[in-house]
């Protein structure tokens, strides 16, 4: 049976209120979107992130003093080293080979992390970050990460991902 004129409006407005959820911005969804909308999870749009994911975000903001998103494009290399997990093929801790701008980006690849995000911690001048990344349960990645001085908090990515953070300040560099 064909559809009533009511039925064909009701569809089409349907349709479009999806297409406006999926154009919308995670960042505009948090009480930060001027800090979040530069980052890679706040440029991502799609259906609205949960409100625990939300929660998180925003928790994250207030508990860490954060001041605003951090580009890659501004780190040292002294502060990017830092941010990766060197580990050997047993999953223990391993010392960063001396040549490591020749394998950059090798250790990240070997994580399954999902999109690092750094940030600056307010009153620090820029100078102190939190990097951050979220990834899949893998459960014998765990220690090599805290090892090297992450820690996990509450998922901030996807409530099936793990999320951890550091925070480096330039006397550790």
């Amino acid at each position: 049976m064909p559809m009533t004129i009511a039925e064909k409006k009701a569809e089409t407005n349907a349709f479009f209120a999806k297409r406006e959820t999926r154009l919308f911005s995670y960042y505009q969804s948090t009480k930060y979107p001027l800090i979040y909308r530069n980052s890679y999870w706040g440029g991502c749009s799609g259906d609205i992130p949960t409100k625990t994911i939300l929660e998180n975000r925003n928790n994250f903001i207030e508990k860490y003093n954060i001041s605003d998103y951090r580009p890659y494009s501004t780190l040292s290399h002294k502060m990017i080293k830092k941010t990766h997990i060197f580990y050997d093929d047993n999953y223990n801790k391993k010392t960063p080979p001396k040549d490591l701008h020749k394998h950059y980006f090798q250790w990240d690849a070997g994580m399954s992390k999902d999109h690092k995000e750094y940030y600056t911690i307010k009153g620090t001048y820029g100078k102190s970050i939190i990097v951050l990344f979220s990834q899949f349960k893998h459960d014998h990645l765990h220690n090599v990460i805290l090892e090297h001085e992450y820690f996990e908090v509450p998922p901030l990515y996807n409530e099936g991902l793990t999320t951890y953070i550091k925070i480096i300040h330039p006397y550790t560099l």
